[in-house]
């Protein structure tokens, strides 16, 4: 499946780019004289923590010394609802090289009430080699980028002199070998099998450089409400133990369920002629795509695309998968088109024989994929006699906009480029929904980019959900960025033999989900409240904050400056919610 990308003038994308993407930026100059005269006041052999912003797109690599864009020492802090996930960040710096470097998690503690270590993850972060900015038409140039989340920082290795990343391969016998995983063959990785470790692993920080690294809580769902504190101990051979400070609280409100669908294009299948799974987008595994699924519902998509074919046999076993993974039954997006118009309702009753097993509500046939001009006007008499038959029609479209055409026949437009609040009315006069996708599509490296624009630019637009491409696709092998002449590997997560290795971008768009049942939530306390002066303030603000460019360039790389403000925004919600539901 080719997705497609709009032209913009190279100035523009110039400009984009330099707001976007700045390294160790000019912006945190004022922070910066901290961080330099931080080192003389200590052991010069001594490691310096710098606290980071988790989402952002300001990038942390290992030569940014002494221009860290965080803060030196102080105490972590989280904030979350029970139940759910929420990161923070950390880089250290070494002045001299630090061997076996472990970091250890405390439990957290609020008077007699205990949140245990196990539900808080160490990652380290990944800094290695791809392909460009834009995941289509990639311009093959390398550039070293921050990206994966990794327990063992060994599984991937990068030559920052040659420019090469490489990836551990362990084969059944527990032997391992290193790939190359930057070059222009794809069947370098042939046979590739990558396996992360299931917790951190030591590491090694070379000197004068600074290394990453990622936290990660899920709050109980038992949780009491209140600030838990705890620590994380970084020990290394040759300097004092630094205890770094952490503070969870869990706020005494529930998190309201999106209003918006979050769906995704999902190639992941069972494979008819094997058990084993591979590490590339298509046949998995059932261990690798209960992974998967559950993955993707802890980030917040809970209707993941089902590309498994009905002659493959494995339908059935797929549901069930889903059902265990926790995905629910209300809607199914299938990635199967409806065929001629006189099979179409047939079509829909064979779907229906595996859905309704498990519950199903609604089904949704896939049109063909972004169709304009005939082939799009060719489809009317199919979805019409699918629709009839009980089932309902979803479609990409970027070069024509299928209003005019389909109107009513297309239950969910799933519509390409920035959000457009004039599109999402027109949807909605006929009773359909409208999707945002390839806004922009999987694999760009910058987290506040997917927080903001699969997160309150939907809720400003009044889009009905998301439904980008794509979980995992490769046009080469999927753990490498280079062997595709012309598109970059578009990736949320990276598979490995037993699960997947995350990604900053995959968290970014997390908190773009959770930023928007965070509204949710506000929403329906308002609405309890009724008329109390807190809940008019709050619907005032929540107003006010819609109505702040609610609407977008077509083209990502032409939209204007994200906010920065997110937390900000999300801690004013918290705030509201708290003073109504007290």
């Amino acid at each position: 499946m080719t997705k497609t990308t709009y032209a913009t003038s190279p100035e523009l994308l110039i400009v984009s780019t330099i707001l976007a993407v700045i390294v160790c930026p000019l912006l945190h100059r004022n922070v910066l004289a901290e961080n330099v005269a931080e080192p003389g006041k200590r052991d010069d052999g001594q490691p310096v923590v710098y606290r980071l912003e988790p989402i952002t797109n300001v990038r942390v690599l290992p030569d940014c010394f002494p221009q860290v864009p965080g803060k030196a020492g102080g105490q972590l802090s989280l904030s979350a609802c029970r139940s759910e996930y929420e990161s923070a960040s950390f880089a250290v710096y070494a002045p001299r090289e630090l061997e076996n470097v472990r970091l250890e998690i405390s439990d957290f503690r609020f008077g007699k009430h205990v949140l245990p270590k196990s539900h808080l993850e160490l990652f380290v972060v990944k800094c290695w080699y791809q392909a460009g900015r834009d995941v289509m038409f990639h311009d093959g140039v390398k550039r070293l980028v921050p990206e994966l989340l990794l327990k063992d920082d060994a599984l991937v290795k990068v030559d920052t002199k040659k420019q090469t990343n490489a990836v551990r391969s362990t084969k059944e016998d527990g032997s391992t070998k290193y790939l190359p995983a930057s070059g222009k063959d794809p069947k370098a990785l042939e046979g590739l099998r990558p396996i992360d470790a299931s917790k951190l692993q030591p590491v090694t920080i070379p000197g004068k450089s600074v290394k990453q690294f990622w936290l990660r809580l899920h709050v109980p769902a038992d949780a009491a409400a209140g600030t838990y504190r705890g620590s994380i101990r970084l020990s290394a051979q040759g300097i004092t133990p630094v205890d770094i400070p952490v503070a969870v609280t869990v706020h005494a409100f529930e998190l309201a369920q999106s209003r918006k669908t979050y769906s995704i294009y999902y190639s992941g299948k069972l494979d008819p002629n094997s058990a084993k799974g591979t590490i590339a987008a298509h046949y998995k595994s059932e261990e690798q795509y209960l992974a998967e699924t559950r993955d993707m519902l802890a980030h917040g998509v809970r209707y993941p695309n089902l590309w498994q074919t009905r002659q493959s046999g494995l339908v059935p076993r797929s549901l069930e998968l889903r059902k265990k993974a926790g995905l629910p039954n209300d809607k199914l997006f299938i990635l199967s088109p409806p065929g001629p118009p006189a099979g179409a309702a047939i079509m829909v009753k064979l779907w229906r024989k595996f859905t309704d097993g498990f519950g199903y509500k609604d089904i949704y046939l896939y049109g063909l994929d972004e169709a304009s001009g005939g082939p799009l006007r060719a489809q009317k008499p199919s979805w019409a006699n699918a629709q009839k038959a009980g089932g309902k029609m979803f479609a990409s479209a970027w070069k024509e906009d299928p209003f005019k055409i389909m109107g009513s026949l297309l239950n969910v437009a799933v519509w390409s480029g920035g959000v457009q609040p004039e599109k999402a009315k027109q949807w909605h006069s006929v009773g359909s929904e409208i999707f945002s996708y390839s806004n922009p599509q999987a694999g760009v490296e910058e987290p506040l980019l997917y927080r903001y624009n699969y997160g309150l630019a939907l809720w400003k637009a009044d889009y009905d959900g998301a439904m980008t491409f794509a979980y995992q696709y490769a046009y080469g092998h999927i753990w490498n960025d280079f062997d595709s002449e012309r598109f970059r590997d578009h990736c949320f997560a990276y598979p490995t033999v037993n699960g997947v290795v995350g990604t900053m971008q995959w968290e970014g768009f997390r908190e773009g989900v959770d930023d928007v049942r965070y509204i949710a939530t506000l929403e329906k306390a308002i609405k309890k409240a009724g008329k109390t002066g807190t809940a008019r303030e709050a619907s005032q603000w929540l107003e006010k904050l819609k109505g702040e460019n609610p609407r977008q360039q077509r083209s990502w790389k032409a939209q204007k400056r994200l906010p920065e403000d997110l937390e900000s925004i999300r801690s004013r919600a918290v705030s509201f919610i708290n003073q109504l539901t007290r």
